[in-house]
């Protein structure tokens, strides 16, 4: 048995039950991430003793720290240190750790990239994005990593705002409305944001001893239900705090320039194409521009605020729908 499982104490029988994304997860490691619960078994994640990470890592590749090969059914995911990750139909997830297995970076990868790649196998989209609920509506926040969407969405929960996703935000459509699932409850922020917030650094969880950020865990108020996409935030720099219109076409190439992982996949900018269109039409995307400094991060709150509040006033008068 590897020392890895030895560690874990794996058994066939050795079950932790979860929720995330919607979905009911049954695993034979141990997600502290994810919400704990006793829900139905959409997706299993089990450990391979036999195989081998050599038997899907060529010797060429396994100095990278990152390499994907991905078909219709099944998507083979390599990280380094950390081991190959099979996804298969959106609903298992096999694991092969590497042999000196670093854990912290095995369960980021398991919780970020691997369960992008399988929520891409079972949503028509899945975009690069955080989240918040805002009178009982998803608000989301596009930008390139390190561009402030946790940032952002940080400070809305600071503010009493449930945070619903953070990087991954699966989109589906129920009755021509589109829905977020919410992710789980925890949120990446660097220690500069933490002391502007008010969080204390040292409690916050220690993602990995080489990672800039740490993770807020928002065990309340997280939402456990699929929420309508109300108002979609690309996030730009700009000498000011405002949000500007969107054209239609604009819309359109931001969503899919902040959902890639599709292009991965057989037909995949087709329905990337399709998705990110219906997308546009069922809410609003918005230029949220700002100068990158934390001071103005409660002016940044204040602008969403009233943005979403002015939208929300038209939708009730009639004038619009989102």
């Amino acid at each position: 048995m590897l020392p890895f499982t030895n560690v874990l104490g794996h058994r066939d029988s050795n079950w932790f039950s979860y929720v995330a994304y919607g979905l009911g997860i049954r695993s034979v490691l141990p997600i502290p991430e994810f919400v704990p619960a006793e829900d139905k078994s959409d997706v299993t994640i089990t450990i391979d003793q036999v195989r081998s990470v050599f038997d899907y890592v060529p010797q060429e590749v396994i100095e990278q720290p990152l390499a994907l090969q991905v078909e219709k059914k099944e998507a083979v995911v390599y990280v380094k240190e950390a081991g190959v990750f099979l996804v298969q139909g959106g609903c298992k997830i096999v694991v092969i750790p590497a042999p000196d297995v670093d854990e912290l970076k095995l369960r980021l990868a398991l919780v970020g990239t691997v369960m992008a790649i399988l929520l891409q196998q079972r949503s028509p989209l899945v975009l690069h994005a955080s989240a918040v609920e805002i009178d009982g509506k998803a608000v989301l926040f596009l930008g390139n990593s390190g561009e402030g969407k946790s940032t952002i969405a940080a400070a809305l929960q600071a503010q009493g705002y449930a945070v619903v996703a953070d990087d991954i935000a699966p989109v589906s459509w129920e009755e021509g409305k589109a829905m977020l699932a919410p992710g789980f409850p925890q949120i990446k922020i660097s220690r500069e944001v933490a002391e502007v917030l008010g969080y204390d650094w040292e409690s916050l969880w220690q993602l990995h001893p080489k990672l800039e950020k740490r993770g807020l865990r928002l065990r309340r108020n997280f939402p456990q239900r699929s929420l309508p996409i109300s108002r979609i935030y690309l996030l730009a720099s700009g000498s000011e705090v405002k949000c500007e219109p969107m054209k239609k076409q604009a819309k359109l190439i931001a969503l899919m320039q902040h959902s890639e992982l599709m292009k991965l996949f057989s037909s995949g900018e087709v329905m990337q194409f399709e998705s990110c269109a219906s997308l546009a039409q069922s809410c609003e995307v918005i230029c949220l521009r700002r100068p990158r400094n934390l001071s103005l991060l409660s002016e940044l709150v204040k602008v969403v605020e009233e943005d979403v509040r002015g939208s929300l006033l038209l939708t009730n008068k009639g004038y619009l729908a989102c």
